[in-house]
């Protein structure tokens, strides 16, 4: 598996592990096609990212325009959505064009689709079976080309469920999905990670890369990271600064990390993991990894191997614990 296989643009991605490879295939399939894409997964993984690479390699003569739908009142967004025209409503005082109206043969990306009112749904449902919009206040239909892709940090299926989201516009917007992995599932890639992050922020303090003692490698490559790429990319940022072109120490870390390597192993509290009263001992100190894969090994085999049973144990989606079980060698 190598990325000179893919023929698409994806520097803006960095990792060269087999989940990572996975999500470009997936990109290069979906990025050509008309489908609309739903892109899940832990806040800080690199939703955006993805977006900005499937409109990257769409081959769209349009732009890629993005909207945050849980930074946005909600008051405003549907007019950041479709636009008004002028007069619509108190302060309307010119007529504003909208985002999907910006997207035009392009890309339109809503982020955190989840926290949409279903009173907006309702709306945006319309605009995608019926390729047009209407501006608030206004009377004419506008006819739109857009390609949507959305993202979430969260379970909209049980969402929809709860009646917290349309089912219909759900199946509207989940046509394809690509599921990314937390940076906890890819730790290979933490090296590559640093790396570039080092390289990018150099220029914005004017010193030179600094080289990174072994110790610190060592916490960089156990902590769990549970903001995934962007809080390991704030770390970087904060450290390159602090280390100013010299050695990157320890002691140049969050408070947080430094605590973390002297602390006990990190390991969630799930009862289901244990059966008869068992549990699962490990020694104080055991690797992060390690201790990952002596909890899947240890509950496919107290569940008789079922790994539907598992994945849900572990609190993981099926396809990880594929990923987990073919890195694993079980």
């Amino acid at each position: 598996m190598a990325r000179n296989t893919l023929r698409g643009d994806y520097s803006e991605i960095i990792g060269d592990s087999p989940q990572m490879f996975e999500v470009l295939q997936q990109i290069e399939y979906f990025a050509a096609t008309p489908m609309r894409v739903l892109i899940s997964g832990e806040t800080g993984t690199g939703k955006g990212v993805v977006a900005r690479a499937l409109h990257k390699n769409s081959g769209k003569s349009g732009k890629m325009v993005s909207v945050n739908c849980a930074a946005i009142p909600e008051a405003l967004l549907e007019s950041e959505l479709f636009g008004h025209e002028k007069g619509a409503f108190t302060g309307a005082d010119a007529r504003h064009i909208g985002k999907f109206e910006r997207a035009h043969q392009g890309t339109l990306f809503l982020d955190e689709i989840s926290e949409m009112s279903l009173s907006l749904q309702s709306k945006l449902l319309h605009a995608i079976e019926a390729n047009e919009i209407e501006r608030v206040g206004g009377e004419k239909s506008i006819p739109v080309d857009v390609r949507i892709v959305t993202a979430t940090n969260r379970d909209i299926a049980q969402a929809v469920r709860d009646g917290l989201f349309r089912g219909d516009l759900y199946y509207r917007l989940d046509v394809a999905s690509i599921s990314l992995p937390s940076l906890a599932e890819r730790q290979e890639d933490i090296e590559a990670l640093v790396t570039h992050f080092l390289k990018e922020h150099r220029g914005s303090y004017e010193s030179e890369v600094p080289q990174i003692a072994p110790s610190t490698w060592v916490l960089l490559k156990s902590y769990p990271w549970p903001g995934n790429v962007r809080e390991l990319e704030n770390v970087i940022e904060r450290a390159s600064y602090l280390a100013s072109g010299q050695t990157l120490l320890l002691e140049h870390l969050p408070e947080e990390l430094r605590r973390y390597q002297n602390g006990p192993v990190n390991i969630p509290e799930r009862p289901s993991i244990s059966e008869n009263g068992q549990s699962i001992d490990i020694p104080l100190g055991t690797p992060l990894e390690v201790v990952r894969e002596m909890f899947v090994r240890q509950t496919l085999e107290r569940l008789d191997g079922d790994r539907t049973e598992a994945a849900s144990v572990l609190g993981v989606s099926l396809r990880t614990l594929q990923r987990m079980l073919k890195k694993y060698d079980i």
